[in-house]
């Protein structure tokens, strides 16, 4: 007789009941002990976690981490997962950073700052600039870097617990260069830092991690930071899933909702949101906002936000802008402590001028007001493409919808537009001048080194350009044509009463007045400007060759770097070579040997340049009107960091 037990099946059997009951019993059984094993795991991982920097910790009452996701969504995971939200915060070692860190040597106001790795972590050390390698000081942990695909900031241990210092460098991706960190944005010329001790624990961290706790000791500068995610994760756009798990561990409850059609009510999904309550999921970071009181900036410290993906109001916060009636006391005060924040991060007229803020664009927006117009209009998170092909292609495009880097994204709504497009833009169907992007969303944003998008929908004026400053959307093609030609084209095609201008706007080319006149803001739009191709074509090259060679000296090392990127766009200077943190005097050199060069071996010989651009026929700056508005520059001093 055959040994019953050597039945594989049988054997099986023993482990695993029959019925389909008690299969559910152990499956119960199972998950719970597991959840208690990784929970008791979890525990001992906090506990041991590292001490000299903020670490993860998931907020108990709802979060349980990204990696939950995985399993039942594993085309949602495969698109967050190469998304550079997720990336906008890593614990720094091999693998994580931009660059290659081990054996970084930097100098930098009298220091040489030296760089090692030692297992998986990285460590500088500082000396006396020329002194010996013997002078070396004691070690410092590189812990953390900030930032996804433009900049990569990095974030030092002090021995202050879990507060971090900056590290004064910053490393520039698509330029494969360290600068400063101050030079990685538009601030006034100075020794000045950005970053002090403690920054990335109390401001930082609210917009570049999921659910912070900066954790600020009572009556100390010392932090003990938590986050429930480094990068924004899935529960920063949906909620906390602990719930979400819990009741779907029940397979029939699945069934029946796969079957119903209906939403799962213990997940949040914005694109089942109206408008604006959709956008405000990433107007939680993508906005500028204020804390209601002193007593909810301690609270949300300490406990972190309250906010959830499908509520209506940010807890504790509230979304500031310049002209609004809301919050009078808290405008008050914000008036006495920063005079400049408005007047910073804002066009005189209330549009936002600085990057990564766009719900506070969209609000201001008719398209906004009617309750369906949200970031979901043109955006997805999760592509219906996961291969690697279709997700870099994605998550390189602003992660648009297909098709939304068209018009098509406003003839989603704009139907009738779309029948007649160039009786309403007066362009060929197939220019430049026929996008809605251009016209209507124009790049009057700066940070991170570029000009970007506004994302309040407006039309042109010639007005927002004299009254508040702000570059109107036709001169930032029509570089070379003045405000009254700007003016003249409104007035005839859409009925603008044309203002009373002066007599440089009536014959002095924009894009000339605005560079040599303009605050360091404009300025840096204007120089990136003249690098776009749209406005080359609309506007010629052979006249933007002296204003981008004259800005290689600009005060201001972001306008700087616009000038050289928009320079090297121009034939003759594709590979010119610039560095655009050297000092003052180097800068002059820089500027001379580029003019020769343009004067001499790419100037157009034959002359010809028109008077409005301020140069003379031969190509010579009209020096009298060049003094003069250069004298009138403005000397705002401006601060715009990402």
């Amino acid at each position: 007789m055959a040994n019953r037990t050597s039945n594989p099946a049988r054997i099986g059997s023993r482990f695993f009941p029959t019925s389909w009951w008690s299969r559910l019993g152990l499956f119960a059984l199972v998950w719970v002990v597991g959840g208690t094993t990784l929970s008791l795991l979890y525990s001992d991982v906090a506990r041991a976690a590292p001490s000299n920097r903020p670490v993860q910790v998931p907020v108990a009452a709802d979060h349980v981490s990204s990696a939950s996701c995985r399993s039942c969504h594993p085309g949602n995971y495969a698109s967050w997962h190469a998304s550079f939200h997720r990336t906008m915060t890593q614990v720094v070692a091999p693998g994580t950073s931009a660059t290659e860190l081990d054996g970084l040597e930097l100098t930098h106001a009298g220091l040489d700052y030296r760089i090692h790795q030692n297992e998986k972590k990285y460590f500088v050390r500082t000396k006396p600039h020329g002194a010996p390698a013997t002078d070396l000081g004691p070690p410092q942990q590189i812990t953390l870097s900030t930032g996804s695909h433009t900049l990569h900031v990095y974030w030092l241990e002090t021995g202050d617990g879990r507060t971090l210092g900056q590290f004064p460098f910053a490393y520039i991706i698509a330029e494969k260069k360290w600068v400063l960190v101050k030079d990685t944005f538009l601030a006034p010329p100075g020794p000045q830092e950005i970053y002090g001790k403690g920054d990335w624990n109390s401001a930082c961290l609210n917009c570049h991690t999921t659910q912070p706790r900066a954790r600020l000791t009572p009556g100390t500068a010392t932090f003990d930071t938590q986050v429930s995610e480094f990068g924004i994760s899935c529960e920063a756009c949906h909620g906390g899933g602990r719930d979400h798990i819990a009741a779907n561990r029940n397979p029939l409850r699945r069934f029946a909702l796969h079957l119903s059609g209906e939403p799962d009510t213990t997940i949040a999904n914005p694109a089942r949101m109206d408008g604006p309550t959709s956008s405000l999921v990433c107007g939680q970071c993508h906005s500028i906002w204020m804390f209601n009181t002193p007593t909810d900036q301690l609270a949300f410290m300490r406990d972190g936000g309250k906010f959830r993906a499908g509520q209506a109001r940010l807890d504790l916060r509230w979304v500031a802008q310049p002209h609004g009636t809301d919050h009078p006391l808290e405008r008050a005060s914000l008036a006495q402590t920063d005079p400049h924040f408005f007047g910073d991060q804002f066009w005189g007229d209330g549009q936002v001028r600085v990057i990564g803020r766009e719900l506070n664009g969209a609000m201001a927006s008719p398209c906004f007001k009617g309750g369906k117009f949200s970031c979901l209009s043109c955006h997805q998170m999760h592509p219906s493409k996961t291969d690697a092909a279709a997700l870099e292609t994605w998550r390189t495009n602003d992660q648009m919808k297909p098709d939304m880097e068209s018009n098509q994204a406003c003839s989603q709504c704009h139907e009738k537009l779309k029948s007649n497009l160039t009786a309403h833009t007066h362009h060929a169907e197939e220019s430049s001048g026929s996008s809605c992007y251009n016209c209507h969303m124009p790049h009057t944003i700066y940070g991170l080194l570029k000009a970007t998008r506004s994302h309040q929908i407006t039309s042109p004026t010639v007005r927002e350009s004299t009254d508040h400053g702000r570059p109107n959307a036709c001169n930032l093609c029509h570089l070379d044509q003045p405000l009254a030609w700007t003016a003249g084209k409104l007035s005839a095609w859409y009925g603008q009463k044309a203002p009373e201008l002066d007599a440089d706007d009536r014959a002095i080319a924009a894009g000339a007045k605005w560079i040599l006149r303009g605050d360091a803001g404009q300025r840096a739009l204007v120089a990136l400007s003249m690098g776009w191709a749209p406005a080359q074509k609309a506007a010629g090259t052979d006249w933007l060759y002296p204003y981008l060679i004259f800005e290689l000296n600009d005060p201001y090392a972001a306008v700087r770097f616009g000038a050289w990127k928009s320079l090297q766009t121009l034939p003759g200077f594709e590979s010119h070579a610039f560095d655009y943190t050297i000092d003052d005097a180097r800068q002059k050199n820089a500027l001379d040997q580029a003019y020769r060069k343009w004067w001499f071996e790419v100037r157009n010989q034959k002359g010809g340049y028109r008077r409005e651009t301020i140069l003379e026929s031969t190509g010579i700056f009209r020096q009298d009107v060049f003094d003069r508005l250069l004298d009138q520059r403005s000397k705002k001093k401006m601060t715009i960091v990402e």
